[in-house]
């Protein structure tokens, strides 16, 4: 249904004026809503908000969240079904609770299945694109229901190609049985190693920077004196340099000028130019 909301509520930042045209998706009939007649470039599919910045100053166009949270093992074709909405850490345990493995990465990942297809989420070497057979979309030109397997998807580090102007629906996974110890053992490092390295309990959305090939974004940022650098509040985490953190009240403005200052410091010192994790949505200029 249609809402005027403010989109500080819906992302892990707390950052965002409103939007008047709101659209959660409870189920598919919900997605006739969305009108033919939209603009495209002005329509943006939000999961958990782990990777959004809103502007201050709202988004004028369309924000569709598909709330879809339904899951299904089927052990005879050795898949699991899961929808969109669901939550990548939950996603880890559920696999942990029929004993199947290659998911224990997503443990600490605070996203959902939609937002892990189209940013290919990962940890510790591992991509989501790994343990996905097939990918169910609606098509939002066509308004269309489409569904893609693996060899048709393109996936790339934390990115994908095959989305735009869809909206992901459901994704079927692999799901094979595992050693229960190993699982339950490679879930507690991960969970361990996630709290020794990482801010916890404060405003944040995770990585800002993609990594490189031959670098690490988190290393870059240090390297460069820039643990503890702040503007307007928002400031670099001293636990992570690529985690940056907002106080309670923060503007999503004070975020980008930080990012920006950032990505040109290490670029000046290092001659890398860091490829933001993050999506800045709206006016910001």
């Amino acid at each position: 249904m249609n809402n005027r909301i403010k989109l500080s509520t819906v992302t892990t930042y707390k950052f965002g004026g409103y939007c008047d045209n709101f659209i959660e998706i409870n189920s598919k009939e919900d997605l006739s809503h969305i009108k033919r007649s939209s603009n495209l470039k002005k329509i943006f599919v939000l999961g958990k908000g782990s990777n959004v910045a809103f502007s201050d100053k709202g988004y004028e166009g369309t924000v569709i969240n598909p709330n879809l949270n339904g899951i299904k093992y089927c052990s005879e074709s050795d898949e699991i079904k899961v929808e969109a909405g669901y939550y990548l850490p939950d996603l880890a345990r559920f696999y942990k609770k029929y004993n199947l493995e290659n998911a224990e990465f997503l443990i600490g990942i605070p996203g959902s299945v939609g937002g892990a297809v189209k940013m290919n989420a990962g940890a510790y070497e591992k991509e989501f694109s790994d343990i996905i057979n097939s990918v169910e979309t609606y098509n939002l030109e066509s308004c269309k229901f489409e569904t893609f397997g693996i060899e048709e998807l393109k996936f790339s580090y934390r990115n994908s190609t095959n989305f735009n102007n869809r909206v992901v629906l459901s994704v079927n996974l692999k799901a094979f049985p595992g050693d229960p110890k190993k699982i339950n053992k490679t879930l507690k490092s991960y969970i361990q190693y996630r709290k020794r390295t990482q801010p916890a309990g404060i405003y944040n959305a995770g990585s800002v920077f993609k990594n490189g090939i031959d670098y690490s974004a988190g290393e870059l940022i240090d390297k460069a004196g820039l643990k503890g650098y702040s503007v307007d509040g928002v400031r670099v985490s001293e636990k992570h340099a690529n985690f940056f953190i907002a106080p309670k009240g923060s503007k999503a403005i004070s975020l980008y000028n930080l990012v920006n200052y950032v990505k040109e410091k290490v670029d000046t010192k290092y001659g890398v130019a860091l490829e933001k994790e993050i999506l800045f949505i709206g006016v910001f200029e």
